[in-house]
């Protein structure tokens, strides 16, 4: 009856994407089902969003979205690249870096001068020069607060991820990319304290008004507009902050409707998935607590089979291990279930 079971949710789950296909599409972003308030990324996306891509890794799958933010987490924590005279503080970089043009590196000089401050303000994020054996390099080691400002640049950060890219922190990028620019360019990365991380999202808005108007439906919007940030239904933000903490925060599902009629009903994929895998999980639970040795439960018969075929024993002692561990199985059962119902109501109550 079990097994039937674990069968029936595994079969259902393995089919879920053909029966939504008629009404949804999936596997080319993430609709954002849920934005909490208390969510970092509350002030970026809402709710019916597509999260389309992490740092130019196209989202298919909700794993995809945690693998990637999980892997930047890793990358963020085994890295002890920090930037040069800036120890102190606990700045390091990403190794994601953008080719900024000269004329955008002086007036960073200007605004420098302008303010007289030593950290950016606070809708302006600060970045290094990035050279090409992979160290961001500050030439004022040592110096003084006001002259290590110089080797700094504050600048818009939603401009500067419309340029090109550079450095050697980017993994999700299909194209080679290069830690060299133009001639009038220069690489530059932002300075990240420490326990941060730069995550490039790219995301749109097939359901807002604007884009309602240009494209009629989802199809001839996939059909026209491939690249990011092309049209009122696009955009790309940075998220600078601990990723994993971000990711959790928001709930996201790899269904969403193929037309704005059927947006009502958009919840419905998100449900039916968290269901089937929550009666995948307790079946396969179930499965696995039927097979100990325990009374009224089949784990009993399969210690009794066990025992008969392996014939090491007589029948006298094939009951008396069967009565013991039968015995023994039951009593650490009734103990674990009990500690578990008290933790449930510890933690409610």
């Amino acid at each position: 009856m079990l097994n039937q079971s674990l069968r029936a949710c595994m079969l259902m789950t393995s089919l879920l994407p053909v029966v939504l296909y008629p009404l949804y599409v999936s596997g080319d972003g993430l609709i954002v089902m849920g934005v909490p308030q208390t969510s970092p990324l509350s002030g970026y996306l809402s709710v019916h969003d597509v999260i389309l891509a992490v740092d130019g890794l196209n989202m298919r799958k909700t794993d995809e979205w945690m693998k990637m933010l999980a892997q930047d987490t890793v990358e963020k924590n085994s890295s002890h690249a920090f930037i040069e005279g800036f120890q102190s503080y606990g700045a390091a970089s990403s190794g994601k870096g953008y080719c900024v043009p000269n004329s955008w590196m002086d007036a960073s000089k200007n605004l420098w001068q302008i303010n007289d401050k030593v950290s950016c303000p606070d809708e302006l994020i600060a970045f290094g020069k990035f050279t090409c054996n992979g160290s961001t390099t500050f030439s004022g080691t040592g110096r003084a607060e006001k002259k290590e400002a110089e080797d700094k640049y504050c600048l818009i950060a939603k401009d500067v991820v419309k340029l090109k890219k550079c450095g050697h922190g980017w993994r999700g990028t299909d194209e080679e990319i290069s830690c060299t620019c133009l001639e009038d360019e220069y690489c530059l990365v932002p300075i990240l304290t420490s326990g941060s991380s730069w995550i490039e999202i790219s995301y749109a808005r097939p359901y807002s008004f604007e884009c309602l108007q240009r494209e009629r439906n989802l199809s001839s919007w996939h059909a026209t507009n491939k690249n990011f940030g092309l049209g009122p239904c696009e955009g790309t933000f940075v998220y600078v902050g601990d990723p994993l903490s971000a990711g959790r925060s928001v709930k996201l599902s790899p269904y969403r409707p193929r037309w704005q009629l059927f947006l009502f009903i958009a919840d419905v994929p998100y449900i039916l998935e968290n269901c089937l895998n929550c009666l995948l999980h307790v079946s396969a639970a179930l499965a696995a607590v039927n097979c100990l040795p325990v009374y009224f439960l089949d784990g009993d018969a399969i210690l009794e089979t066990t025992l008969f075929y392996v014939g090491w024993f007589p029948r006298r002692q094939q009951q008396m291990i069967i009565k013991v561990c039968r015995f023994l199985w039951t009593a650490l059962s009734i103990i674990m279930f009990s500690r578990i119902l008290y933790s449930m109501t510890v933690y409610n109550g």
